[in-house]
C-alpha cells in the first residue's frame, strides 16, 4: 500500500469510527488495525496521532463547508430580501443547517483544543488553521457585504471588522449546533444573533 493510499485509508477509517463512537473513544491502534497499516505508518502520516487526524478531517470539512454553504444558500432569494434582517435570517438558517451536519467534528475540535492546547498549537501550525478560518469566513462576509449594499438605508458597515463579526456568528452557531436547547427555539436563536450582528455593524 503506497503512503498516499495509506493516509487516505487511515482518514476514511478514522472518520467512520469517529462518527460511530465519538472522538474520545477513538483508539490509534484500532484505527491502524482497521486501516490495515502499522501504527508506525499511522504516526508517520499523523505525528500527533488523534489530534493530527482530527485536524486533517477539519481541513477537509472546511473545503466541503464552503461548497455546501454556497449550494444551499438561495442567492436569488437573498438578493430579493425586503430588508437586511430578512437576508441575515436566510444566511443564519443556512449556516445552522450546514453546522448541524458537522456537529460531531466541531464539538471534538473544541474539546481537543481546550484539553490539549500545546499539542493543538503544534498541529494547527502545520495545517494552517488561520487559513481555514479565513476560508470559512469569506462566504459569510461576502453575503453580509451584499446585504449592506442592497440595503444602504440601514447605515450598517463592516469597516474592517468582517473577521470579528464572522467569528462571533461562528462561535454562537457552533454552540447552538451542539446544544440547541440552551438557546431556546431556532427562531429565538436567529433573532438573538440578528440583534448581535446589527450591533456589531452599527
Amino acid at each position: 500500500m503506497r503512503e498516499s493510499k495509506a493516509k487516505k485509508r487511515i482518514l476514511e477509517v478514522a472518520d467512520g469510527m469517529f462518527k460511530e463512537v465519538g472522538y474520545a473513544a477513538l483508539n490509534v491502534n484500532e484505527i491502524a488495525h482497521e486501516a490495515e497499516v502499522s501504527v508506525g505508518t499511522l504516526y508517520y502520516h499523523f505525528p500527533e496521532g488523534k489530534t493530527s487526524i482530527l485536524m486533517e478531517i477539519r481541513r477537509q470539512m472546511a473545503e466541503r463547508y464552503v461548497r455546501d454553504f454556497e449550494e444551499r444558500l438561495d442567492s436569488e432569494r437573498l438578493q430579493e430580501s425586503a430588508s437586511f434582517d430578512e437576508g441575515l435570517e436566510m444566511l443564519l438558517e443556512t449556516l445552522i443547517e450546514v453546522h448541524r451536519e458537522n456537529r460531531l467534528v466541531l464539538a471534538a475540535m473544541d474539546s481537543e483544543v481546550l484539553s490539549n492546547l500545546v499539542s493543538y498549537d503544534r498541529v494547527a501550525e502545520s495545517v494552517s488553521v488561520g487559513g481555514l478560518m479565513e476560508s470559512d469566513a469569506r462566504p459569510v462576509i461576502g453575503v453580509l457585504e451584499t446585504l449592506m449594499e442592497n440595503h444602504p438605508e440601514e447605515g450598517l458597515t463592516l469597516d474592517g471588522r468582517g473577521a470579528r463579526v464572522n467569528k462571533v456568528i461562528d462561535v454562537l452557531i457552533h454552540r447552538f449546533a451542539y446544544v440547541e436547547s440552551i438557546f431556546g427555539s431556532e427562531p429565538e436563536f436567529v433573532e438573538m444573533i440578528t440583534k448581535i450582528v446589527r450591533a456589531l455593524l452599527t
